[in-house]
């Protein structure tokens, strides 16, 4: 009994040791719920409810962020990385080792535990010190309780995901087409109106509205008991068992795939015809075509950046004005709800795009060493970086024309009538997304740096630049530094543009001064940091001493 656990300790051990490799997962799984905490708090403002007791805002925000910190690092985290090792051949390799499946699995629960304790400690532990959150020592039990089940429970949940979708990219799209839209339902990002009845029924069916329940009741100065509710556990478990079930289902069924796939014969393919189809040098314009055809191709074969740069802000067109009273509901600007976030969600949509996909995907093929491939081929530098801005551009002008589709099924929101004003505005927007994200790329080495500096100044900027919520007041000084970035510029413009009270052109010359500002600066970035290599190995390489590496050899061929 000792050496299993001494053996799942150092499996748990080694997946945590394997997140330093991996800053996208910490971002997302810690980061993000401690984040949002922080910007919902700014946002609504952290007011006293309660002056006898002093009970503040920050008391009821806190215990659904914990709970969002949870899925993130348990349901979505495991789903993920499970997911990723299974294509590369990792859980292969480890089936050949004597690490016992339960080891294996064991250690990825752990450690997706320990994620998720993390980040309920930050998020808990930042509103007891900032923001007069009050603990009691009273229901302290049932939160531990509630916290190690739900982790279970998620994890478990995660890992059946995992086994079910057949590669990483769907795998993220879907874990998160799931979380973010059940964060809605569950009245996690719920600080203002009521949500509709059907919405609030359906988000009881899933666990994670019950895990918010026990929480925020657990935290609640104005209930008593110990906080123990054996209906929103009994609910909580039942998922985690179901879970349970479908991923030991499917791990069984993946092992019995894989030993018959061994026992098959490889078939040699014949080679395919190597006739060259050009005879000439293609033109420029053709190189532009070329590249955005590629880079359209490859995005439309990643499920995971399909989901976040087209279907995610479709979704969000449809649940959050609806959450907020209905997208019929006219604005203090006379604007539709529905027309406003149709706006914003479109400009968000372009960010993902040409923002944090476009360079990701660029950064990525420099790491693998692609990009050198391709410098040495008459490709110019120029026409492939103007064919991924155009290819991006494409995709995020689908993402329009998909948005203001359902928003006029659903809110009947019309084409606006200085549609040109806006359509240039939109135009605009996303070159200097793309050209910023461009400039991110050429400063960042590392791909998974890259994502993460993208997504990490993105969604922040999403909250204070009237993306997500709209008629906020904030403080001064977050007012100023949203202003400062081309986002809430590019909000600016969009809306004005889509009013359908808009006077005179529709165009904002301001906000368009502050984008193409932003590009120029952008462009010089690029012009002066891009490179088709990474540089970072390069220079390694370049300042090892000499002799290092064959006396290196040498005693390990001692």
């Amino acid at each position: 009994m000792r050496r299993d656990g001494g053996i799942l300790l150092r499996q748990v051990r080694h997946e945590l040791v394997s997140l330093r490799r991996n800053p996208v997962t910490l971002i997302l799984s810690i980061g993000f719920p401690l984040l949002f905490f922080i910007l919902i708090a700014a946002l609504v403002g952290n007011k006293t409810m309660d002056s006898r007791n002093g009970i503040r805002l920050a008391q009821f925000l806190a215990p659904a962020f914990a709970s969002f910190g949870v899925v993130m690092a348990t349901f979505s985290f495991l789903a993920f990385g499970f997911a990723v090792a299974r294509s590369a051949g990792v859980l292969k390799r480890q089936n050949g080792t004597p690490l016992q499946p339960w080891a294996l699995l064991g250690g990825r629960m752990g450690a997706a535990l320990i994620l998720g304790v993390t980040a309920t400690v930050l998020v808990i532990a930042t509103g007891v010190v900032f923001y007069d959150v009050q603990l009691f020592a009273r229901t302290l039990p049932a939160v531990i309780v509630t916290l190690v089940l739900s982790a279970a429970t998620f994890s478990a949940l995660g890992l059946a995901a995992a086994v079910l979708l057949p590669t990483p990219q769907a795998t993220l799209a879907v874990t998160n087409g799931i979380v973010i839209p059940l964060s809605f339902f569950s009245d996690i990002f719920m600080f203002s109106g009521s949500p509709p009845a059907w919405m609030s029924t359906l988000g009881w069916v899933f666990p994670l509205k019950h895990l918010v329940n026990l929480f925020g009741d657990a935290l609640n100065p104005r209930l008593t008991g110990n906080g123990f509710q054996l209906d929103h556990l009994a609910a909580i478990l039942a998922w985690g068992v179901a879970g349970a079930l479908v991923a030991a289902w499917g791990l069984r069924r993946e092992r019995d795939r894989a030993t018959s796939t061994s026992r098959r014969p490889h078939r040699r393919t014949p080679a395919a015809d190597a006739t060259p189809r050009r005879t000439t040098s293609p033109s420029a314009l053709a190189l532009v075509g070329g590249q955005i055809g590629h880079a359209n191709t490859v995005l439309w074969r990643d499920s995971s950046s399909v989901f976040f740069a087209v279907v995610f802000p479709v979704l969000l067109v449809a649940i959050i004005p609806t959450v907020n009273g209905g997208g019929d509901v006219v604005m203090s600007s006379g604007q539709m709800l529905g027309a406003f976030f149709a706006a914003t969600m479109a400009v968000y949509g372009a960010a993902v795009t040409a923002y944090v996909n476009m360079p990701q995907g660029l950064a990525e093929a420099r790491e693998l060493g692609v990009l050198k491939r391709v410098h040495g081929s008459p490709l110019p530098t120029l026409a492939m970086l103007v064919g991924r801005v155009a290819a991006a551009l494409v995709v995020a002008l689908l993402t329009l024309a998909a948005i203001y589709t359902l928003a006029g099924f659903m809110y009947g929101v019309g084409i606006p009538p200085a549609w040109p004003a806006m359509l240039l505005t939109f135009v605009a927007a996303t070159i200097c997304f793309a050209v910023l994200g461009l400039a991110v790329m050429s400063l960042i080495r590392s791909a998974e740096a890259v994502i993460g500096v993208a997504l990490g100044t993105l969604l922040p900027l999403c909250f204070i630049s009237d993306v997500f919520v709209n008629g906020a007041t904030f403080p001064p000084w977050l007012d100023h530094i949203s202003w400062f970035f081309p986002l809430r510029h590019a909000t600016g413009a969009m809306t004005t543009a889509a009013s359908t009270n808009v006077v005179g052109s529709g165009l904002s010359w301001d906000h368009l001064g502050a984008l193409l500002a932003w590009t120029l600066a952008g462009l010089i970035v690029v012009a002066w940091r891009f490179s088709w290599v990474n540089l970072e190995s390069g220079r390694r390489r370049r300042s090892a001493k000499p002799g290092v590496a064959p006396l290196a050899q040498g005693r390990a061929a001692g």
